[in-house]
């Protein structure tokens, strides 16, 4: 059975790309927008890696991290931001189950982090 991978980012054409992405290696992809949805999402079907813009109308990616590290500690965050990397870097580092992605990034880049994020999942399901 394929990861499920939640994608939350506000840009529609970033949103659709990574979730293509995703797909053409295998994996199974919700979308959202925001991360009221996203979290709606989650209540609803349980992701395995949940791949988050940091920059949203709203709520941001960092807070949507921290409410799922609440509600699910064990789910594995990737966050990504197209702006000053130093804080959202900094939060990942000291945030357990949390990366971080600069944009731009290169596909091979961002999918070896989903690979690295989805490690415990991935040995578990081929257990």
């Amino acid at each position: 059975m394929p990861a499920l991978i939640l994608v939350v980012d506000d840009d529609d054409p970033v949103r659709v790309m990574l979730a293509r992405l995703l797909k053409t290696q295998g994996y199974s992809v919700l979308q959202s927008a925001d991360a009221a949805q996203a979290r709606t999402v989650l209540e609803s079907q349980r992701a395995d890696l949940v791949i988050s813009d940091v920059v949203m109308p709203g709520e941001s990616g960092i807070e949507l991290r921290r409410a799922i590290a609440q509600r699910w500690p064990e789910l594995p965050v990737v966050l990504m931001s197209g702006y000053s990397a130093d804080g959202p870097a900094e939060f990942a580092a000291r945030t357990p189950a949390t990366f971080f992605v600069q944009k731009p990034f290169a596909a091979e880049e961002l999918l070896a982090i989903v690979e690295r994020a989805l490690g415990p999942v991935a040995r578990a399901r081929e257990a």
